[in-house]
């Protein structure tokens, strides 16, 4: 058996990125960015007020012998328009929000500072002393032209979206979405609309990891169950060769592996298949005509974390990510963990913020077949190898599953 960072190192180690393709803007959210984005404007792309007002000469908010200054009103300019003359001493033009400064103009002064008799008033009096630059947002104030304002390798979410929008990036540089193919193997499993019969399970698996790929932004594709026959293996991998990368669930133990590594070895190449965990040591990496292949247990809970571990890492990095691991933390174990294993077990635990620490307490029994201990699970702590006894209090480091990869800790 090989170390958890061995096989993950492997497995990393054999996988690139998919190609770069080009898209529309609104198909891009939660794929990579490509290359840099260089601002090749100033946004703002003008001054312009942030507030609806009055554009004026600083210089003339100043009262008078205890007067408020009365200046008249030459005209106004509204958002998505520019003024048709500019602001002299002794005048103001009013102005909306969003719309670009006049000329002859060094500030704003908000409407509310303000006292006049109405929207065509020729007059108003300036109630407040206003200072050069008052309410006004500079051209190039958010992003200057030249300046790389999205980097290579990031994520795009809303924020960059939105960010691509303003630069005008109507098609964006990704790489390319993978396709993922999921199958099921075993004699025992039927699909999940089929009545229970002795001996049979249902392909919940197949159906849990489909879900697990979308949301870590790949393409799912479900191909069914191939069962325990060289002819149906090799039917299945057939069709899988087709996508970007295969996951299996169970075939992958000590007694029912040899067929499917028959295959893999006739199409293409086994790197290894036992890992030194729980759950999930029988975990499986290879190539089937060149696709590589993660081959996960067939117990549910187990197929679950190592795909955690393992496929969701793999995923991220042939999509292009920059961090592909989920960050760790130390974390009070509370109710202490009963079960000892020799292998570094993996335990399903719900972990809080309380009184300045992390907290973390399991979710029950710890069995791979139980999958509701997935349920309440945000987090999975690492008990090392050797079986060390875990009693409430002890602290050890805990994989967060529901942050982000790029969490800083």
């Amino acid at each position: 058996m090989i170390s958890v960072e061995e096989a993950l190192s492997r497995m990393l180690a054999d996988i690139t990125a998919l190609p770069i393709i080009k898209l529309p803007l609104a198909e891009v959210s939660g794929l990579v960015l490509a290359e840099d984005v260089v601002a090749q404007e100033d946004i703002p792309p003008f001054d312009n007020s942030a507030m609806d007002g009055f554009a004026l000469q600083s210089t003339d908010s100043k009262a008078h012998n205890g007067q408020p200054p009365r200046l008249r009103v030459t005209g106004g300019v509204a958002a998505g328009y520019v003024a048709d003359h500019a602001v002299e001493a002794g005048t103001a033009m009013r102005i909306m929000t969003g719309a670009p400064v006049p000329p002859g103009a060094d500030t704003i002064i908000q409407v509310e500072l303000t006292h006049n008799d109405g929207p065509d008033s020729t007059w108003v009096e300036i109630l407040h002393e206003v200072t050069p630059g008052n309410n006004i947002r500079p051209a190039g104030e958010d992003m200057r032209r030249g300046q790389t304002i999205l980097q290579r390798g990031a994520e795009l979410g809303a924020w960059e979206i939105g960010i691509l929008a303003t630069l005008g990036w109507a098609t964006v540089p990704v790489v390319r979405q993978a396709r993922v193919a999921i199958l099921g193997t075993g004699d025992e499993v039927i699909e999940i609309d089929q009545p229970l019969a002795p001996g049979k399970i249902r392909n919940s698996n197949s159906y849990l990891l489909e879900a697990a790929v979308r949301r870590a932004g790949a393409r799912p594709e479900r191909l069914g169950v191939a069962r325990d026959t060289v002819e149906s293996l090799r039917e299945k991998f057939a069709q899988a060769a087709n996508y970007d990368l295969i996951l299996t669930s169970g075939g992958v133990s000590v007694g029912d592996f040899d067929l499917v590594k028959d295959i893999m070895a006739e199409q293409g190449q086994v790197n290894f298949w036992r890992i030194n965990m729980r759950p999930g040591k029988p975990v499986a990496f290879g190539h089937i005509g060149g696709v590589p292949l993660v081959g996960l247990p067939g117990n549910p809970v187990s197929s679950a974390v190592t795909f955690e571990l393992f496929a969701r890492p793999v995923i991220r990095k042939l999509q292009g990510h920059t961090y592909v691991l989920k960050p760790q933390v130390d974390v009070t174990v509370e109710d202490g963990i009963q079960d000892r294993a020799q292998r570094r077990h993996y335990v399903r635990a719900y972990v809080t913020w309380h009184e300045g620490r992390f907290v973390a307490r399991t979710t029950g029994n710890q069995g791979s077949h139980m999958m509701t201990s997935l349920l309440q699970a945000n987090a999975l702590v690492i008990v090392p190898e050797g079986g060390p006894e875990v009693p409430p209090g002890t602290v050890l480091k805990a994989i967060m599953l529901d942050w982000p990869e790029d969490t800083r800790v």
